[in-house]
Order: C-alpha cells, then structure tokens, then sequence
C-alpha cells in the first residue's frame, strides 16, 4: 500500500502562483497554536507555520467525480513524501473512506467511516486488494475535506 498527499508538482505550482485549484489566491497565515491537519507533508501543523486553506483536488483525472475542495497546507517547502503505513495522526480521527472503481467512479458499496480505534489500514488494505478498486481517497468525516489516497 501507497499513501500519498498531494502531487508534489502540483503542490510546487500552487506555490509557485500562488493560485490553487480553484482559481483563487492563495492567503497565507501564521498559525498561533498548532494541530491543523496538513495534506503537504501528513502531519499536523505546529505553532508559527505558515500555512493557507486553499482548494484542492487530488484526482489525476477529469470528470464529475474528481471533486475539488478545501484543505490546509504549509505555503513554504516541507517534506512531502510517499508512505506505506497510514500517518499515526489519522488513527485518532474518524475517517470517510471512499474507494474509486477502475471507471473513476465511486464505488457507493464499499464506502465507509473507520472510527478512531487503529483499524484504517487494516481497511485500506482490504479495499486495495479487491480487483474492482483503482484507489481509496479518505477524508474526513465532519468536514469532507481530503486526507489523503491510498494505492496499490
């Protein structure tokens, strides 16, 4: 299993512009305490970070499923990296796992919500190794915003 943030080419050029996804500037802030969920480099902000809330989207394909949408990243370079275990900090939050067919459909029957209790790759891992499933896109459950994809 792959986790992956964002495309960190994609990431280079939002910074680069200053434009995100969705056609707006991006507006940089300094965090004053911490714990803003990061999609760059999966790891929660720390307090003095710059960071923007900028729209996003993560699918490498066009179509009405590759939905665009808000999520907080740092504005400068940090260490944006593949992984093959989920990061610890999505364990202790509820997480919509929405998996995407071949077709780069959603896959209605297979989505779900993993509580907090340690079982997210053991979900994800069970989802990749069905023939019918291209790849998993969580997000969080109160906001919808994206977390992360998970890949073969």
């Amino acid at each position: 299993m792959v986790i992956t943030g964002l495309d960190p080419q994609q990431l280079a050029a939002l910074r680069r512009d200053l434009v995100d996804h969705g056609g707006n500037s991006v507006e940089p802030f300094i965090d004053d305490a911490g714990g803003w969920p990061l999609r760059c480099c999966l790891r929660d902000s720390h307090a003095g970070d710059r960071l923007a809330i900028v729209a996003w989207n993560p699918f490498p394909w066009a179509g009405p499923y590759a939905e665009t949408g808000p999520i907080v990243i740092h504005v400068d370079d940090c260490d944006v990296e593949h992984r093959t275990v989920v990061p610890e900090q999505f364990h202790v939050r509820r997480q919509l796992v929405r998996p995407y067919a071949r077709d780069h459909r959603i896959a209605y029957d297979l989505t779900s919500i993993v509580e907090a209790d340690g079982t997210l790759d053991a979900v994800l891992a069970d989802l990749l190794e069905r023939d019918d499933v291209e790849r998993v896109v969580v997000r969080n459950v109160m906001a919808g915003c994206y977390s992360f994809t998970a890949t073969r």
